[in-house]
């Protein structure tokens, strides 16, 4: 006897595996189309954990897609059910509900978890991380009262961002970075210490270049870090935010490839004919580094379903590659960098620039190609430097005015400029069904 089953089957209801059904229901209108998620929600919006904290949104702007939405496209959502087994050679997978079902393609969206330091006295207090809506949930119960110490270990943008939102409940916040500098990865040591200043100015304490040697706790939550100098920080939470990683346990015995992720080509298929992968999961092509990658970020998850739901219903759509970028705010100060921002080797050129209102540039240029950009402060006009990243367009001239105050569009050569002008025409022609 057949097991019950379906054409695709998408594991993760998150950015990748919401667009990942709606470009499967777009290319096959007939396929069955089910989805699984362990979490009992409806998909949501994980960036905006922190905005939530900070009371900036409520819970009904968290919703990225209701019940209509799978409704309309038909698409079966199985909240609270995780799936548990996969048998790649028979096409057959194992649910917490004790559901044994098939399935003809398979797509792999089950996003990352967080990176736990092996800490001493770690799992003696019950530290929290700042992934998702619990998360979040948990943050705001823990900071109820006005002065709650909370310690975040990790200076990335989720534990900046943890520790932004913190302060804003009148918490006593203290980070502690093993790095250098606070968010080493996403920008350059001057951005970094823009940042920095407004946190401080803030109230929040800052330490970088120190390690987290143990953990003594106190009851409560409460507890002691001792610090690699010496020195001892106290805390009434502690948040992990020591970075994340891709989640593989379903990739299993006999599963596909995995290097840091789950490695596919530009179907964004793995090397299990039918097994598909997108989102932080994913290792796929970078379009800057020319190799494949983990970009564990929303706007790469969310063009990775699209395509991987297109490649799984037959529509032949090559994947253009992922683009890191970041686009934040810390206490009034908008950031944005793409690409190569910490140059490894001296073959890569950078090129920066203050300006009188504080704004920060900075571009990197690697065989007059833009690879790489960074403003802080007014970012207006920083669109344009993804597009020529993304575009792959030779610098030539262009390269004594890309750090112009003014540098638009109108800096491009001419047969660029209209090009552009005709594919926003055809795009709005497309629009209104012309």
């Amino acid at each position: 006897m057949a097991a019950q089953g379906f054409d695709y089957v998408i594991v993760g209801n998150s950015a990748a595996g919401v667009n990942a059904a709606a470009a499967l229901r777009e290319a096959d209108p007939e396929g069955s189309v089910a989805v699984f998620t362990e979490e009992d929600r409806l998909a949501y919006s994980r960036p905006l954990i922190s905005y939530l904290v900070a009371g900036e949104v409520d819970e009904r702007r968290m919703v990225y897609r209701g019940v209509s939405f799978y409704r309309r496209l038909a698409v079966e959502l199985f909240r609270g059910e995780k799936v548990l087994e996969i048998d790649y050679r028979r096409k057959r997978f194992r649910t917490s509900q004790r559901r044994a079902l098939a399935w003809k393609k398979l797509l792999l969206a089950t996003g990352s978890e967080p990176s736990v330091p092996p800490v001493p006295g770690l799992k003696e207090v019950p530290w929290k991380t700042f992934i998702g809506w619990d998360d979040a949930r948990a943050l705001l119960r823990a900071t109820r009262h006005p002065g709650c110490r909370v310690l975040v270990m990790g200076a990335g943008l989720i534990g900046m961002k943890a520790a932004e939102a913190a302060l804003a409940r009148s918490a006593r916040v203290t980070v502690v970075e093993m790095m250098d500098r606070i968010l080493p990865n996403a920008l350059d040591a001057e951005a970094s210490r823009m940042v920095e200043e407004r946190c401080r100015e803030r109230g929040m304490e800052v330490i970088t270049g120190c390690k987290l040697m143990g953990i003594e706790p106190r009851g409560r939550g409460s507890g002691i870090a001792a610090l690699d100098d010496g020195s001892e920080v106290g805390f009434d939470l502690l948040l992990v935010a020591a970075g994340v990683k891709p989640r593989l346990e379903l990739v299993g015995e006999g599963g596909p490839s995995v290097n840091r992720g789950i490695l596919v080509d530009e179907s964004l298929m793995t090397d299990l004919p039918g097994v598909y992968a997108a989102g932080d999961a994913a290792e796929a092509w970078d379009m800057v580094w020319e190799e494949p990658r983990v970009n564990a970020l929303w706007p790469n998850a969310t063009l990775q379903g699209k395509y991987a739901g297109w490649n799984m219903a037959g529509r032949q759509a090559p994947y253009p590659g992922s683009l890191s970028m970041n686009s934040v705010e810390f206490f009034g100060l908008p950031v944005l960098s793409a690409g190569v921002v910490n140059p490894p080797d001296p073959s890569f050129r950078e090129m920066t620039e203050h300006f009188p209102d504080g704004t920060y540039k900075k571009v990197v240029i690697h065989n007059d190609r833009l690879v790489g950009m960074l403003v802080a402060g007014d970012i207006e006009r920083a669109g344009i430097y993804t597009s020529l990243i993304q575009e792959r367009m030779p610098l030539r001239r262009l390269k004594g005015t890309l750090l112009s105050r003014s540098f638009g569009h109108v800096y491009l050569p001419q047969a660029v400029r209209r090009s552009r002008i005709l594919e926003g025409e055809a795009g709005i022609r497309a629009g209104r069904g012309a």
